[in-house]
C-alpha cells in the first residue's frame, strides 16, 4: 500500500469516528437513536446523557401506580409528564456530579438488605429481579448511585441550613403574637363510650346510666370513687379521671364549651360528646399569655432551617436545570 493510499484510509477512519461522535451528540442523532431502540423521543439531555419517552413514561407510571391508580400508564402524557421528565433531568446531572462521592459498602449492603426483607424468601426475591430484568449485582449499583447522589446533595445544601440565636430572636420579635399559649382548662371526667357506630339500644343504656351516676353524685357520693368504679376511659379512671390542663384544640368542641362553663370544682350535668357521655369536674384554668422566646427558640430554629432548606433546594434545582437541555414539547404533553 502506497503512502498515499494509507494516508486517505487514515482520514476516512477518523472522518468516520468523528462523523459517527457527532451523531451521536447531537440532538437530532440521539433522537434517532432512541427511535431505533424503542425508547421513544428524546425529551431532554442532561450533561451530554439523554431523557427519553420510554424513561418518562416508567418514571410516570411507578408514580401513578404508588398513588393507587388501576392503569399508572394511561396518563403517561397528563399533567406528571413534565415534571417528571425535568426531575429525571435533574437526577441524571446530580448523579454524574456526584459520581465520585465515597459510599461505605455497608449503606449499599444495608439498603440492598431493606429491598430483600420485603419478600417472602429467597424465591420470590430471584424472581421479582428476574421480572424487573435486574440482577443484585445491577441493584446494588443503582443503589450506590442514589446514596452517591443523596450524599452529595447533602453535602452541597447542609452549608446553607445554620441558625444562629440571632436569626431565631430576630423572627420572634417580628412575630409577637405568633407565639401565645391559648387558655387551658384542667378537668376531670366520667366517661361512658358511645360513639357514632354504637347500637341505638346501647346508647340508650349508656344515656340512663350516666344519668342514674349523676343522681348519686348529687346525692353526695364522692366523684373520685364513682370514676374509679364506672368510668370507661382506662387511662385516667385509677388517677379519678383527670385529663391534666387541655387547650381548645386539644378538646373536642362540644366537650370543650360544656367544660368551659363550669367554675374550678364545680361538676357538670351529664353531657354527649361524638365519644359518649361525660360528667365533667373543673379542677383549674390557665389564662393565655405570650410564650418567652425561651420556651419556642428551638421551635424557631426548627422552622427557620425548614426555610433555609426549602431555598437551598430550590437554588440547586437552579444549578441542576443550568445543565439541561430540554427539547420541544408535543402536542401529547410530554
Amino acid at each position: 500500500m502506497s503512502w498515499k493510499v494509507a494516508i486517505a484510509s487514515s482520514l476516512a477512519v477518523i472522518v468516520g469516528v468523528a462523523l459517527g461522535e457527532l451523531i451521536c451528540c447531537s440532538p437530532a442523532g440521539r433522537d434517532a437513536i432512541g427511535r431505533l431502540c424503542g425508547r421513544g423521543r428524546l425529551l431532554a439531555l442532561a450533561e451530554h446523557e439523554g431523557i427519553y419517552e420510554a424513561d418518562v413514561e416508567g418514571a410516570t407510571a411507578e408514580f401513578l401506580y404508588r398513588k393507587g391508580q388501576d392503569d399508572p400508564a394511561s396518563d403517561v402524557s397528563g399533567r406528571f409528564a413534565k415534571t417528571i421528565r425535568e426531575t429525571l433531568a435533574r437526577t441524571v446531572v446530580a448523579r454524574r456530579r456526584a459520581v465520585r462521592v465515597d459510599v461505605p459498602g455497608s449503606r449499599i449492603t444495608r439498603g440492598l438488605d431493606l429491598l430483600r426483607n420485603q419478600f417472602r424468601d429467597r424465591k420470590d426475591w430471584k424472581a421479582s429481579l428476574r421480572a424487573n430484568e435486574l440482577s443484585e449485582r445491577s441493584l446494588r449499583k443503582m443503589i450506590a448511585g442514589d446514596l452517591q447522589s443523596l450524599t452529595w446533595i447533602s453535602r452541597q445544601i447542609s452549608p446553607q441550613l445554620k441558625v444562629t440565636v440571632e436569626e431565631c430572636r430576630e423572627f420572634y420579635q417580628q412575630h409577637p403574637g405568633k407565639y401565645v399559649l391559648p387558655e387551658r382548662l384542667r378537668v376531670s371526667h366520667l366517661f361512658l363510650a358511645a360513639p357514632p357506630q354504637t347500637a341505638p339500644e346501647i346508647v340508650d343504656l349508656k344515656k340512663q346510666k350516666m344519668e342514674s351516676i349523676a343522681k348519686r353524685m348529687r346525692n353526695g357520693e364522692d366523684f373520685a370513687a364513682l370514676v374509679a368504679s364506672d368510668s370507661e376511659d382506662e387511662a385516667t379512671k385509677t388517677r379519678g379521671g383527670d385529663l391534666g390542663y387541655l387547650a381548645a384544640y386539644r378538646m373536642p368542641a362540644d366537650f370543650f364549651q360544656a367544660a368551659m362553663k363550669l367554675r374550678p370544682g364545680q361538676i357538670s350535668l351529664p353531657v354527649r360528646t361524638s365519644l359518649g357521655f361525660h360528667i365533667i369536674q373543673a379542677v383549674d384554668t390557665k389564662p393565655a399569655r405570650p410564650l418567652t422566646f425561651e420556651e419556642v427558640s428551638s421551635e424557631i430554629g426548627v422552622q427557620l432551617e425548614k426555610q433555609k432548606r426549602r431555598e437551598a433546594v430550590r437554588k440547586l434545582d437552579v444549578d441542576l436545570n443550568a445543565s439541561v437541555r430540554l427539547m420541544a414539547q408535543s402536542p401529547s404533553g410530554f
